[in-house]
């Protein structure tokens, strides 16, 4: 086992001893991953890493899966179709006391569970697993460094390739192009791309539309390397630009770079928003940022922290989360700016650091 995965278990069993909680019960692919470096999409089956607050750890895995267990120092305890599943999960955690559960386990699961061990307390997961992704480990950091540096060199190639005539879509598979010659896993989420009115939809699914002249265009994209997710946009003008377009842009700008320079230990979460929402709304713009500032990224693009108003969580050291506004006037454009940043013990360092000037092309 890597010193980085048994560091990480020792510290469940902490927080376990710290919470008062006797195990917690991990399911979802990626928190299994977490603690695993095994990537398995069981869909309906059981698959799940107790970690109790004595004894060792122990995985459940499908029968089918055994190839995947191979390696693994963990004892893993094998299930047939057919097989009661969750009786056998039932045997792995105390008949009495609390048990943490997987926040993304399905409910039909956790009542099935619940039938077997009447007398257990069952609680959720964000004290212990999600305070345990809540802070990157420096194995995690490396990797998200690496899927920042190669998002970086991705969006500088595709704006590079973006002219009048072609059509949202285009972009997108130009995208997914570029992508697979870096060796990616996946992209982290279908890209966005925007052009004219429909970057005033911070999701909008690109389309059909054509890119012309005159246009700003909403690049929001990311790929998955070693599991790990990158995340970024920025926001070009098609040939010309309008003094209101600069002056939007400027303005998602400075509440960017304010949002940034803000991040700290100590500082809230919620304040990182309103720093950057006060810049927007200063400049006469604050009801067209219609979202929080940032969220959360690691193994899944998005995962806590978030960024929102009136979050009082306190950043601490570790915590990666995206800065990202915007402003979006329906039936014009929109503009967004989005890197992903690590607060450090004095301020944060940025995953991105491809140009957040206005490109015109």
């Amino acid at each position: 086992m890597e010193d980085y995965i048994d560091a990480r278990i020792k510290r469940a069993r902490h927080l376990l001893e710290t919470h008062g909680v006797d195990a917690v019960v991990i399911t979802s692919t990626a928190n299994f991953f977490f603690f695993t470096e095994t990537w398995i999409n069981p869909h309906e089956r059981l698959l799940s890493f107790v970690i109790r607050k004595t004894g060792d750890p122990v995985i459940l895995a499908p029968k089918m899966h055994e190839n995947d267990m191979v390696g693994s120092s963990v004892e893993t305890l094998l299930w047939n179709d057919g097989e009661n599943a969750m009786a056998l999960l039932a045997k792995c955690i105390p008949e009495k006391g609390v048990v943490s559960i997987d926040s993304l386990w399905p409910s039909q699961n956790l009542i099935s569970l619940m039938r077997h061990r009447p007398q257990l307390t069952f609680i959720d997961s964000t004290r212990i697993l999600g305070e345990l992704r809540l802070r990157k480990d420096q194995h995690e950091l490396a990797l998200l460094r690496k899927a920042g540096e190669v998002a970086d060199g991705v969006m500088q190639q595709i704006i590079a390739k973006i002219v009048p005539g072609m059509r949202e879509i285009d972009v997108v598979e130009e995208l997914k192009n570029l992508w697979t010659k870096e060796g990616v896993d996946e992209v982290s989420f279908n890209p966005i791309i925007g052009a004219g009115a429909n970057g005033a939809q911070p999701h909008h699914q690109s389309g059909q539309t054509t890119i012309k002249s005159g246009d700003m265009v909403v690049i929001d994209m990311g790929g998955v390397i070693n599991h790990y997710c990158s995340d970024m946009t920025r926001t070009i003008a098609i040939g010309e630009v309008t003094p209101q377009m600069k002056d939007v842009y400027e303005v998602v700008h400075r509440a960017h770079e304010a949002g940034a320079k803000a991040v700290k230990p100590g500082v809230l979460l919620g304040e990182i928003d309103h720093i950057a929402r006060t810049v927007i709304k200063e400049a006469g713009y604050g009801s067209y940022f219609i979202h929080r500032t940032g969220h959360g990224l690691g193994i899944e693009v998005h995962e806590e922290p978030y960024v929102y108003s009136g979050n009082q969580q306190p950043i601490e050291t570790g915590m990666v989360f995206s800065i990202e506004p915007g402003i979006y006037l329906p039936g014009q454009f929109g503009v967004r700016i989005e890197d992903i940043v690590i607060a450090t013990e004095t301020n944060c360092e940025s995953f991105n650091n491809f140009t957040k000037e206005l490109l015109v092309v």
